[in-house]
């Protein structure tokens, strides 16, 4: 998802009512779309692509939050910063474990069983990190969040 996504619908005529959710209806299908991928757990690009969703949201959320009541705005962000803490350390694992990887390939004998221990270790914690993660994701009532974005 390098790129922000196509916003469908929005025009230059576009209330800023509409746009408003517009905008934040788009960045929540991001988020959604990429949750099979982050639950299958081998795809960092989808870990990576959520956490850009999750900002982007938070971010309209904050830019243009006095299109929603301040206790709904509140609700969703403190909805999308809960989300976003819980992928953390699944995207903090893949960074590191993209770095170990490629010190094993040029490590000496000597150090391939502890880089190899600390691998292992890295990717179990990852699996528990992304099984909370999971957790955390099952308590989001996606269309309660998307009520709250297009009332």
């Amino acid at each position: 998802m390098g790129k922000a996504p196509h916003y469908a619908g929005l025009t230059a005529a576009s209330s800023y009512d509409t746009a408003v959710r517009i905008v934040a209806r788009a960045l929540l299908e991001e988020i959604v779309a990429t949750t099979p991928a982050v639950l299958h757990g081998d795809d960092t690009r989808a870990v990576h692509d959520m956490r850009v969703s999750i900002r982007r949201l938070r971010s309209a959320l904050e830019t243009f939050g006095d299109a929603f009541p301040a206790k709904r705005r509140k609700r969703l962000q403190r909805t999308m910063r809960s989300i976003g803490r819980a992928l953390a350390p699944v995207r903090d694992a893949d960074v590191h474990l993209a770095v170990l990887r490629a010190a094993l390939g040029g490590a000496t004998g000597v150090d391939r069983p502890g880089i190899a221990y600390a691998i292992d270790t890295l990717h179990e914690r990852q699996r528990v990190a992304l099984a909370a993660f999971a957790i955390e994701l099952s308590q989001f009532d996606r269309e309660r969040f998307a009520d709250d974005v297009d009332a």
